[in-house]
């Protein structure tokens, strides 16, 4: 049985989008109804699929997050050893790696730095602040078996709106209480070759420069999910996963 890769995972940014004044706590770190952290569930979702090594891009909260990792995985059985910007767990059946470039450093450098803690090996990419359904081995499998250099997980999202339509005299002729959309969105699941390195530069975006640029050359292959997908965006989206939870569970801990 193949070995699966180890995933990168993205949790270093300000999270703005959930912060209001006074409220200092790191998006990863937010709890879900059984009183776990998102990041646990995610690195859950990732254990599931025998993903065992894992490297967290950290910045904003990093003491609060290396410190529920040291807690939750640093067990009798563990090891711990520490490097300049760098933190690891090591354990019989899983490391976790923790790279620090600080609050405001961007994903390119993010991941420019953790590459010294990876092989010349393909690796998984993905957000701390994302939960979903996927099979992950379709991804991979999907990955394995082309020349690309990334390829990404695309899905649809409802519309946070009602939507509707207006003919020529200020009549609606339809309405659509917050419609799934046809458009196709990233669903912040990646699998990357070593080669996407080259392209990488501190100074860039990685979805506003990178993506394109690699799109444009042909390099950038797909897998459709058309499941389950939880963007923890916004404290709404928090709110929506207790929902979710008390009607049908814990749903990306089963993946289909």
């Amino acid at each position: 049985m193949t070995r699966p890769p180890p995933v990168v995972l993205l949790c270093g940014g300000l999270g703005l989008r959930q912060r209001s004044d006074g409220d200092d706590l790191p998006k990863p770190m937010r709890l879900l109804p059984d009183g776990r952290p998102l990041l646990l569930h995610v690195v859950d979702y990732y254990r599931r699929f025998g993903v065992r090594e894992f490297v967290l891009c950290v910045g904003y909260g990093a003491d609060a997050i290396t410190r529920l990792l040291v807690e939750t995985f640093a067990g009798s059985s563990a090891q711990t050893a520490t490097g300049a910007g760098w933190l690891r767990i090591s354990g019989v059946d899983l490391r976790i790696t923790l790279v620090d470039d600080g609050p405001y450093a961007e994903k390119n450098a993010r991941l420019l730095t953790a590459r010294g803690h990876l092989d010349d090996k393909p690796f998984l990419l993905g957000y701390a602040d994302v939960l979903s359904d996927l099979d992950l081995n379709r991804l991979i499998d999907r990955h394995r078996g082309t020349d690309a250099a990334l390829t990404l997980v695309a899905t649809r999202v409802r519309s946070r709106y009602g939507e509707l339509r207006v003919d020529a005299a200020c009549r609606v002729t339809e309405f659509h209480e917050k419609p799934t959309r046809t458009a196709l969105v990233s669903a912040g699941y990646f699998m990357c070759s070593p080669q996407l390195f080259d392209v990488l530069r501190p100074e860039l975006d990685f979805e506003v420069d990178v993506l394109p640029q690699l799109t444009a050359s042909g390099r950038v292959g797909a897998v459709v999910h058309e499941g389950l997908w939880l963007p923890f965006d916004t404290y709404k989206d928090f709110i929506d996963a207790e929902d979710l939870v008390a009607r049908e569970g814990f749903r990306w801990l089963n993946p289909a």
